[in-house]
């Protein structure tokens, strides 16, 4: 039964926007139909939609066309017939406009609101100014916001001009914030058919984070903006591009980008990862393992001055955590010798110390 739906749009894009974007249905699921039009050339006809993915950042609409075998009543336009005439940055200061620029949204008045859920932005009009409207569902209360658009820097923050609380089940009608002096003619109709859209902007996502391990600390790809998470994705102690854990588990890294955060894949930290950082090898290049690839059993040529110290050897896996911990054995040629028959095949890196200096070469078992 359609009576039951919600006072207000069908869907809310969460905001900022990024390239892979869930949809948020805020309707019931009592529609005979659903047709979803996502602006990138896709389509669905769900109630749910699928995550939709955005090949390329630009500004885009996704509509919702839901039917019903019998009519409800829907707003079919508001008019902005009065605004405060002091309440907008204008007047010249702000890039010289004379105008308001504004538009609708259909949350309650909050400064930074989670959601695109509003009306496309109408440039430099003054009252009155027509917006033709088709899903928002009337059902029950729901807020109405006007706002000046500004441009964050110049200007400042948008200029909030009033809310109209529209009241459950309305035919239309004058409303007014008085406090704000805001005045709205709100019409509506019956259909069996209605579409609502959202525009949104879409940012363009960074690429994820990666971590490698050095000295027993997990390291961002990032230089800035990193927030270190737990395995269950939860913020815990730590900001910087380097972390700390204090204990084996499953940590990630999010890089905080203003627009579009990005979450690296998971990494599964052990005590006593010590993949050392590119800087803090050994420059000396007389290290040679052979053969590589290796079936299982290699050799590691060490440096003159070192062939009489005692070495320990670690192998590690791409992303550094490490994966076994060998003691080489010494053989007559003044080499080690090792055996990594029983990991799978890969590519991984040995760590070679002898508490002077460290090594680090590449090994692929085939």
């Amino acid at each position: 039964m359609v009576a039951a739906a919600e006072a207000q749009p069908l869907f809310q894009v969460p905001k900022p926007t990024c390239q892979s974007v869930p949809i948020d249905v805020i309707i019931p699921n009592i529609f005979a139909t659903y047709h979803w039009d996502f602006g990138n050339g896709t389509t669905a006809d769900t109630y749910a939609p699928p995550i939709v993915q955005y090949a390329t950042p630009g500004n885009y609409t996704i509509s919702l066309t839901v039917t019903s075998t019998t009519p409800f009543r829907v707003i079919d336009s508001v008019i902005v017939t009065q605004i405060h005439p002091n309440s907008w940055v204008g007047g010249g200061f702000c890039l010289g406009e004379g105008s308001p620029d504004l538009f609708l949204e259909y949350l309650s008045y909050t400064a930074n609101s989670p959601y695109w859920v509003r009306t496309p932005v109408q440039d430099e009009v003054l009252p009155p100014v027509f917006y033709g409207l088709s899903g928002l569902i009337t059902h029950q209360q729901f807020p109405l916001t006007v706002w000046d658009k500004d441009d964050g820097f110049w200007c400042g923050a948008s200029d909030f001009l009033g809310q109209i609380n529209v009241p459950a089940n309305t035919t239309g009608g004058q409303f007014s914030d008085t406090g704000n002096q805001l005045k709205l003619l709100i019409k509506t109709k019956m259909v069996t058919s209605t579409t609502f859209s959202q525009s949104f902007p879409v940012n363009e996502t960074p690429a994820p984070p990666t971590i490698t391990c050095a000295n027993d600390s997990l390291y961002s790809s990032y230089s800035s903006s990193n927030v270190w998470l737990a395995s269950n994705q939860t913020t815990i102690l730590g900001f910087g591009q380097s972390y700390h854990p204090t204990a084996a588990g499953t940590y990630y890294v999010k890089y905080n980008d203003a627009n579009c955060p990005s979450i690296s894949d998971a990494f599964h930290y052990m005590p006593g990862c010590s993949a050392v950082a590119t800087e803090e090898i050994a420059g000396e290049s007389s290290l040679l393992v052979f053969p590589n690839p290796t079936s299982g059993l290699f050799e590691i040529a060490l440096p003159v001055a070192g062939k009489n110290r005692n070495w320990t050897c670690r192998i590690s896996d791409i992303q550094g955590k490490v994966i076994d911990q060998i003691t080489p054995v010494p053989t007559e040629n003044g080499t080690l010798q090792m055996n990594v028959s029983l990991l799978p095949s890969g590519v991984y890196f040995l760590q070679v110390s002898d508490g002077e200096m460290t090594y680090r070469e590449k090994v692929i078992r085939a």
